[in-house]
């Protein structure tokens, strides 16, 4: 049988078909694969229809209890937990020798943490590494790369963290 004696309708019919199926298929979204680094903003770590608290960070004066805003969110981005992410920040550190750290927070912007009030606990990062990592200064920026996790940290006089996360590399922020 020939295309010439196939009835038109059906003839369109299967062009018709055929072109669905082509579209669905350059269509559909493609899964990232497993380990491919995703690269975050701090507005990433923002549940839907939340905002970041302005720095609140005054050189000026010495704030005191009620200079500080009301209670920061303590929620999540559900999808963020098992991500490999990389995300970039100042560090805070927790754990460490004079130029390496095993355990830090990483922050959004310069002064978090060590003026007070520190940001809401969903816009900290703690972050962990399995063998201690080098760490030029706390004074520039770095990116972290890691696997998030929805861990709490609270057992730190400076912040509460809402994401963790299991370091894999700290590199220095180029602008």
């Amino acid at each position: 049988m020939s295309c010439r004696s196939i009835p038109s309708r059906d003839w369109r019919r299967f062009v018709l078909a055929l072109a669905a199926l082509f579209g669905w298929l350059f269509a559909a979204p493609v899964a990232p694969a497993a380990d491919a680094v995703r690269t975050l903003t701090w507005n990433d770590l923002l549940p839907k229809g939340e905002v970041a608290v302005p720095q609140a960070v005054d050189h000026e004066s010495i704030p005191v209890f009620d200079d500080f805003p009301p209670a920061a969110s303590v929620k999540v981005v559900e999808e963020l937990d098992g991500a490999l992410a990389r995300l970039p920040g100042f560090v805070v550190p927790l754990d460490a020798t004079e130029k390496s750290v095993s355990s830090l927070l990483l922050v959004p912007y310069y002064g978090a943490c060590i003026h007070q009030p520190p940001p809401p606990p969903n816009q900290i990062v703690h972050v962990t590494f399995a063998d201690p990592v080098e760490v030029e200064s706390m004074y520039e920026p770095v990116w972290v790369t890691g696997r998030m996790g929805l861990d709490q940290f609270t057992d730190s006089g400076i912040a509460h963290a809402s994401y963790s996360m299991a370091g894999r590399r700290i590199e220095k922020y180029e602008y």
